[in-house]
């Protein structure tokens, strides 16, 4: 992700709405693609998307620049995307572990099949292993800003990126051996 115009967050920061919309234009999909690779669920990362540029919107004023504006903004998402999930989880026990539908009889190119087991793999990693695993292998931070994103100490997040690697090279490794590739 690519840092915005030091002077549009000040612009934003003193109250220009333009400004805050230029924000929200140019982060939005990424916004929106951390909601669901965290999620699962498309509507619900909507609403987290909405809800994490609305807490932006009323936090950007305090926002001083002492980490990167991506950081400082995924990481109001993430906190969005946790209190949807505990929400989700109240009402509906499961809601979030919920499998992709099936495939039956279609016919999918290999590469989009490959995609499409590893993000099935990556929805039954448990969460503490799956966001430092999309936060940088599937958005591309680097470790220090990913432990910024996540507030976790750098040896914390290299241990759950570890074990995350390790899980998912096992659940595949485990599809083909049973020949449910």
């Amino acid at each position: 992700m690519r840092e915005p115009e030091p002077e549009t967050i000040a612009r934003a920061r003193d109250g220009d709405l333009e400004a805050f919309e230029s924000l929200v234009r140019a982060y939005q999909a990424d916004v929106w693609r951390f909601a669901y690779h965290l999620t699962s669920d498309r509507t619900l990362a909507d609403d987290v998307t909405q809800e994490g540029f609305l807490h932006a919107f009323r936090a950007i004023g305090r926002y001083r620049g002492e980490s990167k504006f991506t950081s400082w903004l995924l990481r109001i998402v993430r906190n969005c995307a946790i209190d949807a999930y505990r929400k989700v989880r109240r009402e509906t026990p499961d809601a979030m572990d919920q499998d992709m539908p099936a495939r039956a009889g279609v016919a999918v190119p290999g590469p989009a099949v490959d995609r499409l087991r590893l993000v099935a793999a990556m929805r039954r990693l448990p969460m503490s292993l799956r966001e430092p695993f999309v936060v940088i292998e599937v958005l591309g931070f680097n470790y220090q800003e990913a432990s910024t994103i996540l507030g976790l100490k750098l040896g914390t997040l290299k241990s759950r990126m570890h074990r995350a690697r390790a899980e998912l090279i096992r659940t595949l490794g485990d599809e083909e051996a049973a020949g449910e590739v």
